[in-house]
Order: C-alpha cells, then sequence, then structure tokens
C-alpha cells in the first residue's frame, strides 16, 4: 500500500546531480534543517514522501537517513521510516561534560600558536557576535559563533577537532530551539563571557582562560538543560567541571536550576 504524502513546511525542491553524487548535498540539507529547526524534533521522515517532496530518488534519500541516524540526529521507526531525534537531556548532559574536557584541552594546544593575527580574527569574531545578536540575525551569530571558538581550538589535532563538531553540532541544534524563544539573554551572556575567554588567553593567563571556557560550557549546559527538560539533574557536567579544576566563575553567575 503506497505511503501517504507527509509535507514538511519550508522544504522545497532541490537540484542535486545524479543519485550517487546526491548523497552528500542531500545529508548536507536534512542536517541543516535539523540544526536550524526547520525540522524540529519528533518530525515524521518517509523516504519517499521526503524524495517526492524534494525531487530526489528515494536511494540518496534513504543513504542521507542512515548517515542522520550514525551522527545521532535521527532516529528509526518502523515501516522504513525515521523520525527526527527527540530531546533527550541524558545525552546533552554528556555532550557537554565531553565538549568541557576536550574543548579545554584542545585550547590548551592552541596558546602556543595564538599570535597577533589569530588575536584580531578573534577580535573581530567576537565584535561580529554582538552586530549579529543586535540585528537578531540567528544564523549569522551561529556561523561566527563556530568560527570563535573554531580559532580558540585551532591548534588540536584534526581527529580532536572532529569530534570537537560532532559534539558541537549536537548541542546546537538543543541551543537553536531555545534561542527562538529568547535570543536576548542568551546574547547578553555570550556578550560576557566571549570576551571574557578571549582576554585571558592574550594575556596568557592559561589556568583563567581554562576556566572561562569550561564555565562559559557549563553555564550554556545548565541553560539548554533547564529549558529543555527542567527536572533532569545532570551528572556528567558538574564531574566534567571537577575534573577540569575550573575555579570560580569569573563573571555573575545566575542559578540556572531555579
Amino acid at each position: 500500500m503506497p505511503q501517504p504524502t507527509i509535507e514538511i513546511p519550508g522544504l522545497e525542491p532541490l537540484n542535486l546531480p545524479g543519485a550517487r553524487q546526491s548523497v552528500a548535498p542531500l545529508h548536507a540539507f536534512l542536517r541543516e534543517c535539523i540544526l536550524d529547526g526547520r525540522l524540529p524534533p519528533g518530525t515524521t521522515l518517509s523516504q519517499v514522501a521526503l524524495g517526492r517532496q524534494l525531487g530526489v530518488s528515494r536511494t540518496p534519500v534513504r543513504e542521507a537517513l542512515r548517515m542522520l541516524q550514525e551522527e545521532g540526529f535521527v532516529e528509526a521507526e518502523p515501516n522504513q521510516r525515521m523520525r527526527v531525534a527527540g530531546i533527550n537531556p541524558a545525552e546533552l548532559d554528556a555532550d557537554y561534560a565531553q565538549r568541557i574536557l576536550l574543548e579545554t584541552l584542545a585550547l590548551t594546544m592552541t596558546f602556543d600558536m595564538f599570535g597577533a593575527r589569530e588575536r584580531r580574527e578573534a577580535k573581530a569574531r567576537v565584535t561580529a557576535m554582538r552586530r549579529a545578536a543586535r540585528a537578531k540575525d540567528l544564523d549569522t551569530w551561529f556561523v561566527v559563533h563556530a568560527e570563535y571558538h573554531g580559532l580558540l581550538t585551532a591548534g588540536a589535532s584534526e581527529p580532536l577537532q572532529r569530534q570537537l563538531r560532532a559534539l558541537s553540532d549536537r548541542s546546537v541544534r538543543y541551543i537553536r530551539i531555545a534561542q527562538r524563544f529568547d535570543p536576548e539573554s542568551w546574547s547578553a551572556a555570550g556578550d560576557i563571557e566571549h570576551p571574557a575567554i578571549l582576554e585571558a588567553v592574550v594575556a596568557g593567563d592559561h589556568d583563567a582562560a581554562v576556566s572561562c571556557l569550561a564555565h562559559h560550557l557549563e553555564r550554556t549546559a545548565l541553560r539548554v538543560m533547564r529549558d529543555h527538560a527542567p527536572d533532569h539533574v545532570p551528572e556528567a557536567v558538574p564531574r566534567a567541571m571537577a575534573l577540569v579544576q575550573a575555579g570560580p566563575a569569573p563573571w555573575p553567575v545566575a542559578d540556572e536550576t531555579a
């Protein structure tokens, strides 16, 4: 029996190459739709219906969805369908704990190569984030935000950077959903925390830089968990902070568990 068409708002037919060559751009497109909220958590993804709506054959759709499943963005359902993965606070807790440990490690591997050019580029990203936040341009803000964190971890090996990108992508999905409802509070916190991290790096205060970055990630994790799952008690993030041995946050910290 043919499956019914499941129209997803905002998705238009794509102009893609042949089946084999279309897998990568289709995967990238669907991944971005999940990250920016066009495909919200719980959305059912039928191979047949999705291919029909996007003007793509079933084979590349199936392969793209398989890749997204491996990355944790979609989950399998009966009848050869997938759905966009739902909110999982335990996963978010684990992802941010790993980010705290690995991103601070990558930062320590970047200190020696953070020269005048890197400082200028990082300061430019901080300014660009502020401008994008004032303009309520969330898409630009996220691009520049990723570039800023990339500069802070550029000294790490490529395998470590791949891990960081995967962790960041999974956590960004939650942040984008929450930020849509309260963008001003997100940008206000970042306006304090991002410059503080950079100032510590520029001053050569490595311990302070690690502490600032760890607290920045911790604050974000607790805020996102509070927004998505207020009853969830984080376990991994506090343990990661203890391992990093970050001192008190260098800025006023609101009670994120309230």
